[in-house]
């Protein structure tokens, strides 16, 4: 299909949802237009999607990797303790591996100033896909570090532990689909 024809389609969803009452947003329709609609629960990143430093940013440059949402809190002690490390992996594996921080703080300003500089990328904090991603994967302790992969299906809930016990070996490992959990290694790490 053509890009003249993508955009004659794209102004056709704009005129139908008009007609029908809707109302769709510019970054849905450049979204379509651009192919940049992600499977699975990556779909949630589509419009909701902001850059470190808050803009607005296309889900379609996550194509092709795996992303950890982190779910985390500037007021949970150890959120604060992980995201420095999950910072510096996230840094060092960014060509494969992107994290986008939902946050489960209070207020929009206080998840403004714990991301700040640390290089995540967030979902908006008012958008409806940040409470459906938290029900949909279950979240109910943080921090938690969920990693789906290029087809927005769940590799593994420990993502936290993975990088905590297999900083070198995890990310080859859940481009296989395995948790890159090493829970021995993980135990003999921080409780010997």
């Amino acid at each position: 299909m053509s890009h003249s024809e993508d955009g004659n389609e794209s102004k056709q969803l704009v005129g139908d949802s008009v007609q029908l009452g809707c109302v769709v947003s510019p970054q849905l329709v450049q979204a379509l237009e651009n192919d940049n609609i992600l499977p699975g629960l990556l779909a949630h990143l589509t419009t909701s999607l902001r850059d470190q430093f808050g803009n607005p940013m296309s889900s379609g440059e996550l194509k092709g990797k795996l992303v950890g949402f982190y779910f985390s809190a500037s007021w949970c002690g150890p959120c604060r303790a992980f995201s420095p490390v999950l910072s510096k992996f996230h840094e060092e594996n960014m060509d494969e591996f992107r994290v986008v921080l939902v946050s489960m703080d209070r207020t929009e300003q206080a998840m403004l100033e714990y991301a700040k500089g640390k290089g995540f990328l967030w979902v908006e904090y008012r958008s409806q896909h940040r409470d459906d991603l938290i029900k949909e994967l279950g979240v109910n302790s943080i921090p938690s570090l969920v990693v789906v992969d290029t087809e927005g299906k769940v590799v593994t809930s420990s993502g936290r532990f993975a990088i905590q016990s297999n900083p070198e070996g995890c990310v080859a490992d859940w481009k296989k689909g395995s948790s890159g959990f090493k829970l021995l290694k993980f135990l003999t790490s921080c409780c010997c």
